[in-house]
């Protein structure tokens, strides 16, 4: 699927393209610096810090420019209005003290899995991927059960229009092979992730149906592979997962 516009606002890009580099960097950038990494002149940046600081998204510091805070308030009013978040969220908690490990709540937007929510207990593996993350469908565990609580046509849809790039060796990039995954995953009703997105990772997930086609959602667990592996992991956190999906689902269903 791609969602490029056929007509784009240009000036809209590019105040995105700053904002999005002041937050990949770790320091404050100057004028310079911007202009360098966007690829537009000085006074375009100068034009688009000004317009950007006076709406309160980027602050001015003695070294330079930052993003404010205010990106994360609206992130959290944003995932807040979602019923899943709320309902989920302790439930995931929970699971992540009961397990010892990280669990995640994943969202599907346009074609990308997107971490809604992680739960990390104090000796959970630390994801390199962060909330409202935008990650490929196809290399993790919740982003597969998701395809797989699609339709076939939505499906389809999906992977024909998503380059499936190899993150690791293991990663799936065959339309096929990923196809008959899915299959397997609604059969069982569980998705396994070994080691597609991160080398050393793995990590289990099952869908939730929220009921509506719009919103639709995965939770799972990931860590090392030198620590789930075997019974241990096909067995006990996938029970575990597996419950607390269906503990969710039914909160859902009960509030709805």
């Amino acid at each position: 699927m791609d969602d490029t516009p056929e007509y784009a606002v240009e000036a809209t890009g590019t105040s995105l393209s700053i904002l999005e580099a002041l937050v990949a960097h770790e320091e404050p950038l100057g004028v310079t610096a911007l202009a360098d990494r966007v690829g537009v002149s000085k006074s375009v940046v100068h034009n688009h810090l000004s317009t950007l600081r006076a709406r309160g998204y980027v602050v001015k510091r003695s070294a330079g420019y930052e993003p404010s805070l205010r990106t994360l308030n609206l992130g959290n009013r944003t995932r807040e209005k979602l019923p899943i978040y709320r309902d989920a969220k302790q439930a995931l908690d929970n699971l992540a003290a009961a397990s010892g490990e990280t669990t995640t709540l994943f969202v599907l937007e346009a074609s990308a899995a997107v971490p809604a929510y992680i739960s990390q207990p104090s000796n959970g593996w630390d994801p390199e991927f962060r909330e409202g993350e935008r990650l490929p469908i196809h290399v993790n565990a919740p982003g597969k059960s998701i395809l797989a609580s699609l339709s076939d046509d939505r499906v389809e849809e999906i992977v024909d229009g998503t380059k499936l790039h190899a993150l690791t060796e293991a990663t799936i990039t065959d339309t096929d092979a990923l196809e008959d995954q899915i299959s397997r995953i609604r059969d069982d009703g569980i998705a396994f992730c070994r080691e597609e997105q991160y080398e050393g990772i793995v990590g289990v997930a099952a869908p939730i149906y929220t009921g509506e086609a719009d919103y639709v959602a995965a939770l799972g667990v990931c860590g090392p592979v030198d620590r789930l592996s075997g019974r241990y992991l096909e067995e006990d956190v996938t029970g575990q997962v597996l419950s607390t999906a269906k503990s969710v689902q039914v909160t859902l269903t009960s509030n709805g």
